[in-house]
């Protein structure tokens, strides 16, 4: 009995050490990806003039670093006053115009040209909420010592919407950009009713200053957004699938097997900035 409770342990031994031995993964490297960042956001009291369209690819599954897409001749297009406003390459991967010309529900149209291959998508420009409220509290969020901050805004009557509340968080005692979060919602349930958000957290600090944005979007939009931050938050390791490259609304009139990543919309937006006390 014992020669065999021997042998065992010496296979075991073996096992463990041969476990130390690296293992080189050849991940196969997928298919380069034009990746379209084209968020058209007019801030209600702005003219909205200046707009900036972000190109980039899709790197390898270890590289984090953005690849930017130069050289691509970009435009978006009013369908409605059949308005051109062309977009120019102002540094790696970054195009910008300083003529744009908002109109609130007219439909645009962005043509990107990128190594020979057309690529387009169609959104409509929705009109944002009014905030009616901006305030603290304590106890009305999911954790009784967090403090968090509240919003209530007017839903857009006789239609089913979708929102986007964004906060960003700085903390001016020392110049420091803290949070930048946003929750989606849906009037659903609520339809022509004053609606309630709230952001929530232990970082909040007396004297933070909240720049409260608020902004209609299409449905497929908030989709979009939902699976994307599902991704984000996606913690991976070597025995579980890695997050998946989500599809927007952006298509490849070219070569439809070639299709893009990224988004096109744009919105109106409404705006408060609140001091904590």
């Amino acid at each position: 009995m014992k020669t065999h409770i021997n042998k065992l342990i010496i296979v075991c031994l073996l096992i463990v050490t041969s476990c130390e031995d690296v293992v080189q993964v050849d991940l196969t490297t997928s298919k380069e990806r034009l990746v379209i960042e084209a968020l058209i956001n007019w801030k209600n009291g702005t003219v909205g003039n200046e707009q900036v369209i972000k190109l980039s690819k899709t790197s390898p599954f270890y590289n984090n670093q953005v690849v930017p897409a130069t050289g691509a001749s970009i435009f978006v297009k009013n369908t409605n006053t059949l308005q051109v406003f062309n977009f120019s390459e102002v540094s790696n991967g970054m195009y910008k115009t300083t003529n744009f010309v908002p109109i609130i529900n007219a439909t645009y149209e962005l043509q990107v040209e990128f190594n020979n291959e057309v690529y387009k998508a169609t959104s409509t420009l929705l009109k944002a909420p009014i905030i009616t409220e901006v305030n603290q509290s304590i106890e009305g969020g999911f954790n009784a010592d967090d403090p968090e901050i509240n919003v209530s805004f007017q839903d857009i009557l006789n239609q089913t919407d979708f929102y986007r509340i964004v906060y960003k968080q700085f903390r001016p005692s020392t110049n420091e950009n803290v949070e930048n979060t946003y929750n989606l919602f849906d009037d659903q349930f609520e339809e022509n009713n004053v609606l309630s958000d709230f952001f929530e957290s232990d970082s909040i600090k007396v004297g933070d200053e909240f720049d409260i944005s608020v902004y209609s979007i299409p449905k497929r939009f908030s989709n979009f957004l939902e699976v994307l931050a599902e991704q984000s938050e996606t913690s991976f390791g070597p025995f579980s699938f890695p997050p998946v490259n989500v599809k927007g609304n952006c298509v490849n009139t070219t070569n439809k097997d070639n299709y893009p990543y990224g988004y096109f919309a744009l919105y109106e937006t409404n705006n408060e900035v609140y001091v904590f006390e």
